[in-house]
Protein backbone atom coordinates (compact mmCIF):
# COMPACT_ATOMS: atom_id res chain seq x y z
CA UNK A 1 0.00 0.00 0.00
CA UNK A 2 1.27 3.44 -0.94
CA UNK A 3 0.48 6.62 0.95
CA UNK A 4 -0.45 9.81 -1.41
CA UNK A 5 0.68 12.85 0.09
CA UNK A 6 -2.56 14.95 0.66
CA UNK A 7 -2.04 19.18 1.22
CA UNK A 8 -4.80 19.28 3.88
CA UNK A 9 -4.38 17.42 7.06
CA UNK A 10 -7.73 15.68 8.24
CA UNK A 11 -7.12 13.18 5.86
CA UNK A 12 -4.97 10.00 4.86
CA UNK A 13 -4.90 8.72 1.27
CA UNK A 14 -3.64 5.55 0.30
CA UNK A 15 -3.40 3.65 -2.81
CA UNK A 16 -2.89 -0.50 -3.11
CA UNK A 17 -1.36 -2.63 -5.55
CA UNK A 18 -4.86 -3.08 -7.44
CA UNK A 19 -5.62 0.39 -8.29
CA UNK A 20 -8.08 1.09 -5.20
CA UNK A 21 -7.72 4.05 -3.00
CA UNK A 22 -8.08 4.04 0.63
CA UNK A 23 -9.35 7.58 1.98
CA UNK A 24 -9.26 8.41 5.87
CA UNK A 25 -11.20 11.14 7.38
CA UNK A 26 -9.73 11.84 10.28
CA UNK A 27 -12.67 10.95 12.90
CA UNK A 28 -13.89 14.36 14.03
CA UNK A 29 -12.27 16.40 11.82
CA UNK A 30 -14.46 18.86 9.71
CA UNK A 31 -14.22 18.74 5.68
CA UNK A 32 -14.01 21.57 3.40
CA UNK A 33 -14.30 22.21 -0.35
CA UNK A 34 -10.54 22.85 -0.16
CA UNK A 35 -10.01 19.35 1.43
CA UNK A 36 -11.86 17.81 -1.49
CA UNK A 37 -10.19 19.76 -4.11
CA UNK A 38 -6.88 18.44 -2.28
CA UNK A 39 -8.33 14.58 -2.36
CA UNK A 40 -9.24 15.23 -6.02
CA UNK A 41 -5.88 16.23 -7.16
CA UNK A 42 -4.26 13.80 -5.38
CA UNK A 43 -6.26 10.68 -6.68
CA UNK A 44 -6.28 12.14 -10.71
CA UNK A 45 -2.42 13.15 -10.42
CA UNK A 46 -1.97 9.52 -9.40
CA UNK A 47 -4.18 8.00 -11.77
CA UNK A 48 -3.73 10.57 -15.04
CA UNK A 49 -7.70 10.42 -15.49
CA UNK A 50 -8.39 6.84 -15.04
CA UNK A 51 -11.17 5.97 -12.99
CA UNK A 52 -9.92 3.60 -10.29
CA UNK A 53 -12.27 2.84 -7.25
CA UNK A 54 -12.09 4.12 -3.66
CA UNK A 55 -13.45 2.90 0.15
CA UNK A 56 -13.83 6.30 2.49
CA UNK A 57 -13.71 5.96 6.01
CA UNK A 58 -16.48 8.79 7.36
CA UNK A 59 -16.30 7.67 10.88
CA UNK A 60 -17.70 11.13 12.61
CA UNK A 61 -16.91 13.70 10.31
CA UNK A 62 -18.92 16.97 9.49
CA UNK A 63 -18.82 17.54 5.46
CA UNK A 64 -19.50 21.66 4.90
CA UNK A 65 -22.13 21.97 2.44
CA UNK A 66 -19.64 23.26 -0.40
CA UNK A 67 -17.56 19.82 0.37
CA UNK A 68 -20.74 18.04 -0.30
CA UNK A 69 -20.99 20.15 -3.29
CA UNK A 70 -18.05 19.83 -4.67
CA UNK A 71 -18.60 15.86 -4.30
CA UNK A 72 -21.44 15.12 -5.94
CA UNK A 73 -20.45 17.31 -8.86
CA UNK A 74 -16.85 15.72 -9.38
CA UNK A 75 -16.15 12.42 -10.79
CA UNK A 76 -13.30 11.31 -9.82
CA UNK A 77 -13.21 7.46 -9.17
CA UNK A 78 -14.70 4.30 -10.69
CA UNK A 79 -17.08 3.53 -7.64
CA UNK A 80 -17.34 4.43 -4.07
CA UNK A 81 -17.79 2.18 -0.38
CA UNK A 82 -18.28 4.74 2.19
CA UNK A 83 -17.42 2.96 6.11
CA UNK A 84 -19.58 4.40 8.68
CA UNK A 85 -20.13 3.68 12.49
CA UNK A 86 -23.14 5.87 13.36
CA UNK A 87 -26.56 6.88 12.04
CA UNK A 88 -25.03 9.81 11.61
CA UNK A 89 -22.35 8.53 9.57
CA UNK A 90 -25.24 6.79 7.38
CA UNK A 91 -27.61 9.84 7.00
CA UNK A 92 -24.33 11.73 5.84
CA UNK A 93 -23.37 8.99 3.51
CA UNK A 94 -26.95 8.78 2.23
CA UNK A 95 -26.52 12.70 1.05
CA UNK A 96 -23.38 12.06 -0.49
CA UNK A 97 -23.93 9.42 -2.25
CA UNK A 98 -27.87 10.22 -3.41
CA UNK A 99 -26.56 11.74 -7.12
CA UNK A 100 -23.52 9.69 -7.62
CA UNK A 101 -23.77 8.01 -11.06
CA UNK A 102 -20.68 5.63 -10.12
CA UNK A 103 -21.43 2.40 -8.32
CA UNK A 104 -21.64 3.20 -4.29
CA UNK A 105 -22.65 1.51 -0.78
CA UNK A 106 -22.61 2.13 2.58
CA UNK A 107 -20.85 -0.24 4.74
CA UNK A 108 -20.18 -0.86 8.41
CA UNK A 109 -16.74 -2.51 7.79
CA UNK A 110 -13.58 -2.06 5.94
CA UNK A 111 -13.41 -5.48 5.08
CA UNK A 112 -17.19 -5.47 3.87
CA UNK A 113 -16.83 -2.32 1.71
CA UNK A 114 -13.45 -3.65 -0.12
CA UNK A 115 -15.19 -7.35 -0.85
CA UNK A 116 -17.52 -5.13 -2.47
CA UNK A 117 -15.89 -2.98 -4.84
CA UNK A 118 -13.35 -5.96 -5.34
CA UNK A 119 -16.31 -7.67 -7.02
CA UNK A 120 -17.08 -4.83 -8.92
CA UNK A 121 -16.12 -4.76 -13.03
CA UNK A 122 -12.49 -2.99 -13.63
CA UNK A 123 -12.58 0.03 -14.42
CA UNK A 124 -12.63 2.15 -18.05
CA UNK A 125 -10.60 4.88 -18.34
CA UNK A 126 -12.11 8.44 -17.57
CA UNK A 127 -13.23 10.77 -21.10
CA UNK A 128 -12.26 14.60 -21.03
CA UNK A 129 -16.02 15.13 -21.58
CA UNK A 130 -16.79 13.08 -18.17
CA UNK A 131 -14.43 15.31 -16.12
Amino acid sequence: MLEIALTCANAILNVDAEGTFHLRWVPGSSVSADDVHAVVAAVRGVTGGRLQPMLVEVVDVFMSLESRVTLQGTRFVSAVALVGATVVDRVMAAALLREQECPHGYFTSVEEAREWLNRLPVPEALEESAV
